[in-house]
């Protein structure tokens, strides 16, 4: 039970599915509730029931556990019972929870509780809420019709705004589950295609071998002797038992789809002509390369060629006519690729699957991705990878 009251008290307003750093509900809803509610009711208790100046104070505190709910749902709910207590206790006439001044009141705090609470938290304030209407009805008044008429009338529209709340709830966890699965996918699908992509280069390397070692024999002046021959055939068989393996794997991953594993990748040597294409895209884009060729890996500069590759494709398709600067430079011993970009003057959403799939080549080749804005308010795609000989 008392893990039950806690876990209550510990809700808040939870994050959209978008973007998780932004409210469901804005917090300025919540204020400009508040303030209807406090006019409102002033001016019911104040005008409609004759109560003056004391009116409009008492009116003024219904906006209280509106304002609170956003921050903590449950103490405002905590303020609303007492509030409709003391309505009972003070015995104001025509003064009860089903006046439809107080049911606006009520709504947001009810609203809020059923959105970020269980609905085993939802049904017991409910029911609570109602039983409090209930026994103000009992201590105040003699049961008229018209009366228990509102009240019924208050207690399903308590009833369909917590039901409201309910639904919402349920279709943000509907729409999380949805994204994350989403997210998923998309993610072993990225990593199928840089297995794809790493298995073409490996599998020219392991191609090269067994060619070697079959034509050893042929190659070598003087022949080689009986053991040195057993060798290389061995090598042979096992480069050619691991490229068949590999084309197995490729086979599963490819999940019945045509590109061909022999297709050639890109290299560092095809950046120019990258940057090229962006700035006919209408990004102006500057490369700035290091004086002497670096020797890397095929697999790293294929990496670096796609981190290129998929931030221009971002700012083309976030920040069109930002200027870009490519910069590929060596730290110590390190690979460094960065893209910066300016704001830019056109901005479009976008599913932030490209960042997955850097973020998977960079941590393949064991390196560091940060991608984000900078101070300046530029944007930034920096990766670091350690480098590796050709």
């Amino acid at each position: 039970m008392l893990s039950f009251v806690r876990s209550a008290h510990r809700a808040r307003m939870p994050g959209s599915p978008a973007d998780p750093e932004r409210p469901l509900v804005p917090r300025r809803l919540y204020f400009v509730a508040a303030g209807l509610v406090a006019l409102l009711n002033g001016w019911t208790f104040a005008v409609a029931l004759g109560m003056g100046v004391p009116g409009l104070l008492i009116g003024a505190l219904y906006a209280l556990p509106v304002t609170v709910s956003w921050y903590r749902p449950m103490a405002a709910w905590w303020i609303m019972l007492g509030l409709l207590l003391l309505a009972m206790v003070l015995n104001v006439d025509d003064w009860g929870p089903w006046l439809l001044s107080e049911l606006i009141a009520q709504a947001p705090v009810v609203f809020t509780l059923a959105l970020v609470s269980t609905r085993r938290v939802a049904a017991v304030v409910f029911l609570i809420t109602l039983a409090a209407g209930v026994l103000s009805e009992l201590w105040v008044r003699t049961g008229q019709p018209h009366v228990v008429q509102a009240m019924v009338n208050w207690g399903l529209g308590l009833l369909a705004v917590m039901m409201i709340g309910h639904n919402l709830k349920t279709r943000r966890l509907s729409t999380l589950r949805v994204a994350e699965e989403h997210g998923k996918r998309r993610l072993l699908e990225e990593r199928a295609r840089i297995a794809r992509e790493l298995h073409d280069l490996v599998a020219h390397h392991m191609s090269v071998i067994a060619v070697q070692a079959a034509t050893a024999e042929y190659r070598l002046k003087g022949g080689v002797s009986g053991e040195v021959l057993q060798e290389f055939r061995d090598i042979n068989g096992a480069a050619s038992a691991s490229l068949a393996e590999m084309r197995q794997l490729l086979d599963a991953l490819r999940d019945g789809r045509d590109d061909s594993p022999s297709a050639s990748q890109p290299r560092l040597e095809g950046l120019a002509e990258l940057a090229e294409s962006a700035r006919r895209a209408g990004t102006p884009v500057r490369l700035e390369l290091p004086e002497r060729t670096l020797e890397v890996s095929a697999a790293t500069s294929l990496t670096v060629y796609r981190i290129v590759q998929e931030a221009l494709s971002n700012v083309i398709k976030h920040a069109n006519g930002a200027a870009t600067l490519v910069t590929i430079g060596l730290d110590g011993g390190n690979l460094v690729v960065e893209v910066v970009n300016e704001a830019g003057v056109k901005s479009v959403p976008g599913s932030g699957y490209g960042l997955v799939g850097m973020r998977e080549r960079v941590t393949l080749a064991g390196g560091e991705l940060f991608a984000g804005a900078l101070t300046d308010g530029r944007y930034a795609v920096r990766a670091v990878l350690p480098q590796e000989a050709k």
